[in-house]
């Protein structure tokens, strides 16, 4: 049986500011701001310290823009350097690849956790990039919520909601890739 928990972590929507491709910095903010960090920075400054990798991959940095969508690039930054970025400003730790249950049992003990979904819940659509394949549907949210049938989630796109466990769990189950801030 899973606790029942729900964090109400802030929702940062991206698109307001302009940033199509700005999941992982506002997820990662938004869970920032519940643990009382970085309150006093705003959404464009923290994109503006976002590492951009020069050779556009998105397991060195961000790979493009957050503003713009450019052909040929991922614009998405991946676990590891989200996690080096994330560590000046707080205490995380990166659950690649861990069962879903290891982010149920963050969330139960008062920490958001940064998951890689995709674009409203749907199955991921798979591309061949330099780097690998990623689905061209990528996104983060922060999940912020558990109960025995439902998470809640502060989607970047979306807004804030709840979804049914089987859903979030097939999406998040195709990569296995999260981070939990501490």
């Amino acid at each position: 049986m899973t606790e029942k928990q729900f964090l109400g972590v802030p929702n940062i929507d991206q698109i307001a500011f302009g940033a199509e491709n700005g999941c992982e910095a506002a997820s990662l903010l938004e869970g920032f701001w519940y643990k009382g960090k970085l309150t006093n920075l705003s959404y464009l400054e923290f994109l503006k310290q976002m590492p951009i990798a020069e050779d556009a991959n998105p397991y060195h940095g961000f790979g493009g823009s957050p503003f713009r969508t450019e052909p040929g690039n991922f614009e998405a930054i991946f676990t590891v350097p989200l996690k080096r970025w994330s560590r000046r400003y707080g205490s995380v730790r990166d659950l690649t690849g861990a069962n879903v249950n290891w982010l149920y049992n963050e969330v139960n003990h008062g920490n958001p956790v940064l998951a890689y979904v995709t674009v409203h819940f749907e199955k991921p659509v798979w591309k061949a990039y330099k780097f690998g394949e990623a689905p061209v549907n990528n996104h983060a949210v922060i999940l912020d919520g558990v109960n025995d049938s439902q998470v809640h989630v502060s989607d970047p796109i979306d807004g804030q909601y709840w979804l049914k466990r089987d859903q979030f769990e097939q999406i998040y189950n195709a990569r296995k890739m999260a981070i939990v801030i501490l």
